[in-house]
């Protein structure tokens, strides 16, 4: 439990960081965006989704701010680390295309990022003790057969 109240903290910091920079300042990260709008492009992504990079910069800080707040306090906190994982990973492809610096900096920054997304994954998988919904149900249907059987069983007993 305590590891929890200081991991999840912990780990949303740098989304709310430079989500809160992205919202106040998208100046600069629309200049990113614009620099690998060609690589987006090719891709598939529509160009109207890359017309306002300020736009896009201000919308994506403020949506990783509020997931990263609701990780740090643990409110929706497996949604809130699927949707930081899901808007990390293309920032973090932006910024490695976009970035003109020597390969090992870059590779150094790629991987660091990967370990911020494997653990924003680990933690949208954590369920807070509860079994998941596939077992749950299983055990469901499970029970349901065995009380189905059990009623039977007494049924039969009492009728012959």
């Amino acid at each position: 439990m305590i590891i929890k109240l200081l991991a999840r903290p912990l780990l949303s910091a740098p989304f709310i960081v430079d989500g809160i920079d992205a919202f106040r300042y998208p100046e600069k990260h629309a200049d990113r965006v614009q620099r690998v709008e060609p690589y987006l492009t090719k891709l598939g992504l529509p160009p109207a989704l890359t017309a306002d990079s300020e736009l896009l910069a201000r919308i994506t800080g403020g949506v990783s701010a509020l997931a990263g707040f609701a990780l740090a306090t643990g409110r929706k906190s497996r949604l809130a680390a699927l949707t930081l994982a899901t808007i990390h990973v293309p920032i973090t492809l932006a910024n490695t295309l976009a970035r003109s610096e020597d390969d090992e900096s870059s590779l150094s920054r790629l991987v660091r990022n990967g370990a911020l997304v494997g653990g924003l994954l680990y933690a949208a998988e954590d369920r807070g003790g509860k079994p998941s919904l596939a077992w749950r149900m299983g055990n469901y249907r499970e029970h349901r057969a065995e009380l189905k059987e059990a009623k039977q069983k007494v049924k039969d007993r009492y009728t012959d």
